[in-house]
Formats: C-alpha cells, sequence, structure tokens
C-alpha cells in the first residue's frame, strides 16, 4: 500500500494542443519495471487468422470462411500473398519454417526487454495502460510557488499554469502480477492499433510475464500535465488527451475525470472557458443546439450540482435552463414558448412526485368523500400547518376531488394541483417535513397555481367562442414562469 505525497517532481510527455486546451497537473505514482517492448506487427488480424488456422491443419477455404466470417476471396488473396513471402507452402496446407518464426514471434515479445516506468493513478488508484522508456520531467518557474507555472516554449514567452489535482486516497492498491499484466495488454493493443490503418490489430487476452517484472518495491510520486480540450466533435463536454501522445484520447481517464469534476467546483470553473457557445448565426440548428446542451450540462455542473442526485428532475430542469438560452436568443417561435411553459409545468410535478414519494401520506388518515365537499376539503390543508399553504392556496386546492387526491397519494401522476394537495398530506404529522420547513415566501404557491392555470390554457384551443379570457403567452411570461419553475425547484435542494 503506498500514498501520494507531494514531492514538486513534474512530467510531461507531450506538447500543447493547437486547439484552446487546459492542463492538469495529475498526481500519479511511477513504478520502475521491466517489460517487452510492443513493435508494430508484420500480421494484421486477418492474416493472423488465416496462418493460425492453417497452423492448426484447418486447410479448406470453405471451412477458415465458415471460422472466420471473412469473404473467400479475401481469403484466398491473403493465402496468395502468404505463399509469395514465404510463410506458406506451395499447396497452401502448411506454414513454412519462416511461417512458423513469424507467427511465433507475433505472439511472444519477450525477447526484446526494456526497462521503464509504469504510471499509477493517484486519484482513482488504477494503473494507467501506459509504459515508457524514461521520465520526462519539466522545472516550473518558480519552484517555490504554490501552484507551479511553466513555460510552453522559451523563445515565445508564453507559460501556462496547470490545476493541482488532488488525491485524497490514503492508501492506493499495490502492484502485482495481475495489474501489470493488465496495464501491459492494454498499452499493447493501444500501441499496435496507433500503428495500423482501420484498426487491423490484434491483441491477445493473455499476456506471457516471463519478462514483466517489478524492479522497485517502492514507487515514487509526481505529476504529469495531462491536457484537456473542448469535445468539438463528440456529445461530451471536454475531451481527455492522452498525456503520451500515443493516441488522440486518454480513455482511461474519462471517468476520473468526470468523477472530480462531480466533486470538485473550482474544477469546474477551471475548464469552462473551454466550453464557448460561438455564434449562432455561425451554425447549422443541430450544430447549435447540440452546442447549446453542452452549456446547459456545464452550467448544472457548475450552478447546480445537486440536480445531479435526482435524475428526474435535473431532466426537467436541464429543459428549462435550455429554453431560457434559446428563448433569450430570439430564434424561438410561438410553438417553442407553449412548449417551454409545459416543461416548466412538468419541472414541478416531478418536484411534487418526488416528495410524495419521499415523504408518502397516511392515506388512512384521510377522511372519504364521495362527493366533492370544498368545506371538508379546505378544513384538511388547514390543519396541516404548511406556512405557504395561504388562504389565497387553500380555497384553490379545496376544489380538487379527495379521490383524486388519495390517487395521487398512492400513484403521483394527476394534475399539478392534485400533486400539490397530496404532497402536503405527506407533511401531516410531520414537522421536518420540507413544506413544514419552507415559509410562503421561499414557495409562493400561488404563482405555481397561476402556472398550471397557464399551463391548462395553451393545451387547449383559443378562440373568440371562449367566455374565459385567455392571457397572452409572450416571452417574458414564459422567462417569469421559467425563473419561478427553477427557484421553486432550489428550494428543495438540502433535502436532495
Amino acid at each position: 500500500m503506498a500514498a501520494f505525497v507531494e514531492t514538486g517532481s513534474y512530467l510531461k510527455f507531450s506538447d500543447r494542443p493547437r486547439s484552446k486546451s487546459k492542463a492538469i497537473l495529475w498526481p500519479v505514482l511511477v513504478h520502475r519495471v521491466l517489460y517487452p517492448e510492443p513493435r508494430q506487427p508484420e500480421l494484421n488480424l486477418f492474416q493472423r487468422a488465416v496462418l493460425g488456422l492453417i497452423r492448426a491443419k484447418c486447410t479448406r477455404q470453405d471451412d477458415i470462411a465458415a471460422l472466420t466470417g471473412l469473404h473467400p476471396e479475401l481469403i484466398a488473396l491473403i493465402i496468395a500473398q502468404g505463399i509469395s513471402h514465404g510463410w506458406l507452402t506451395t499447396g497452401a496446407d502448411a506454414l513454412t519454417d519462416e511461417g512458423h518464426k513469424l507467427l511465433d514471434a507475433e505472439e511472444d515479445e519477450s525477447s526484446n526487454l526494456k526497462a521503464g516506468f509504469l504510471i499509477q493513478d493517484a486519484i482513482s488508484g488504477d494503473f494507467w495502460p501506459r509504459m515508457v522508456t524514461r521520465l520526462e520531467q519539466i522545472e516550473p518557474l518558480d519552484p517555490q510557488a504554490r501552484f507551479p507555472e511553466f513555460s510552453v516554449e522559451r523563445r515565445t514567452g508564453h507559460t501556462f499554469r496547470p490545476y493541482l489535482a488532488r488525491s485524497k486516497k490514503q492508501n492506493l492498491p499495490a502492484l502485482d502480477n495481475e495489474g501489470l499484466a493488465r496495464a501491459y495488454r492494454d498499452y499493447r493493443k493501444d500501441f499496435r492499433a496507433s500503428q495500423q490503418m482501420d484498426g487491423l490489430h490484434s491483441s491477445s487476452d493473455s499476456v506471457r510475464l516471463q519478462g514483466i517484472q517489478r524492479l522497485d518495491d517502492s514507487p515514487e510520486a509526481a505529476r504529469i500535465v495531462v491536457w484537456i480540450t473542448g469535445d468539438d466533435e463528440g456529445d461530451e463536454l471536454w475531451s481527455v488527451r492522452d498525456p503520451f501522445g500515443l493516441r488522440e484520447g486518454a480513455w482511461w481517464l474519462e471517468e476520473p475525470v468526470r468523477q472530480l469534476l462531480d466533486s470538485d467546483t473550482k474544477l469546474r470553473n477551471f475548464l469552462a472557458p473551454l466550453i464557448g457557445i460561438p455564434d449562432a448565426g455561425a451554425l447549422t440548428n443541430e450544430e447549435w443546439l447540440r452546442e447549446l446542451q453542452k452549456r446547459t450540462e456545464l452550467d448544472i455542473l457548475i450552478e447546480y450540482p445537486w440536480v445531479e442526485a435526482q435524475p428526474d428532475i435535473k431532466r426537467y430542469f436541464a429543459r428549462i435552463l435550455k429554453w431560457r438560452r434559446r428563448i433569450e436568443s430570439g430564434l424561438t417561435w410561438d410553438s417553442d414558448l407553449e412548449a417551454a411553459l409545459g416543461d416548466c409545468q412538468k419541472l414541478l410535478e416531478v418536484v411534487m412526485q418526488w416528495l410524495i414519494k419521499t415523504y408518502p401520506a397516511n392515506v388512512g388518515q384521510i377522511p372519504s368523500a364521495k362527493k366533492s365537499n370544498w368545506s371538508l376539503n379546505e378544513g384538511l390543508l388547514g390543519a396541516l400547518g404548511i406556512p405557504s399553504f395561504t388562504e389565497d392556496v387553500i380555497r384553490i386546492l379545496a376544489r380538487q376531488r379527495l379521490d383524486d387526491v388519495i390517487k395521487s397519494c398512492r400513484n403521483p401522476s394527476s394534475s399539478l394541483k392534485a400533486l400539490l394537495f397530496a404532497a402536503g398530506m405527506g407533511a401531516l404529522n410531520d414537522d421536518q417535513h420540507p413544506l413544514k420547513v419552507l415559509q410562503d415566501s421561499d414557495l409562493q404557491l400561488m404563482q405555481l397555481l397561476d402556472l398550471a392555470d397557464l399551463r391548462n390554457q395553451s393545451s387547449h384551443g383559443q378562440s373568440r367562442f371562449n367566455k374565459r379570457r385567455s392571457k397572452e403567452i409572450t416571452q417574458d411570461l414564459v422567462i417569469e414562469q421559467m425563473t419561478y419553475a427553477k427557484n421553486f425547484t432550489e428550494c428543495f435542494k438540502d433535502w436532495m
């Protein structure tokens, strides 16, 4: 077992990306190991499969096609190549001595051993699928600085100050044969993939351990520069570059970076400049919407991390944020305004559903009523002692059928008003219920009820034949309701 300690040793194995980027100083432990040097294979995956089957006495082309799924013409081409290169006998029914040597060499790389270094992540404890023969150290401009700064290029004078990622693990896993073999296997697979086109590479599920071994009992602590760029082509917020430049992306660091972002607000702010929304006029609608989605995800990471605990609430909360950006950009239609208004109500409905399921009501305490009884409902609502259930709120909620409220307590899928009534019933005899703690100034339930009426209005056709006057749905009105829905939801963050 080992722990990471600051040593002032900094490593950088790749150049700064040409695209906009930020650097993280990632804490690691460096293990000295002896390992076979991977090399570019002379055979691709298809050639190895065919030659391997012929060595196993499977020589009929039809049988090879059935076992590999390859087209017969491709098999015939590979056999012709094998004969011309001297790997196969003239009759293509056996491997030559040269063919045996080649296939054996492809499977055994232990003949060329190198002393090098294996990197262990001091945050996750995992072993990185990279091995290097030398450590590329860089010196900070001021070795005494708390947050070191480095030169990008001495001739230009440009510098960069990476973010210091913190290692919170006290005991990191020890390096054993299994971890060493897995790291080397992944390294060899990535190495071969970087050397061949179209991914035509092979990787054995087993690694021969004759040459792979540890050279030191105690690893050394260091920090490695890891570059982060905006993910311009994918759906993620950021792209983690391979610190060693072997491949473009560091697939093994994607999850550790994501977990670090969940717990480190300062890192989110540090990387935020990489996620800018370009001029909407320069993008197609699809591209702009994709960028908008990324910005929304970033907003949630930085400003509203508490909503991550409730995926259903997060889904509609994110929609509200996205609608707001879209409406403020001016690229909206009347139908968008109505859709945004509908999502405001859906967000509040999901919050009510969460309350009902988290704080269930004792349905047996609710009196049954075959007919609507507003007076009974008003008395019931008033007895709950909920600060935000004002006289006006009680008067409106009392119009709900009690049967619908009881159904909502069991299966919260009714209208927003019935859900609010049912959520209130969960506060009976529970002084710690959120609705008992939050004040009317916090929740402003009359605006919630206004939103419910607005949504009902927008879901029906409006004309001069309607006696009830409708309220015009404008951008300002929708933004006001979105702000309310967001603030209302945020009132419950301490309970989520």
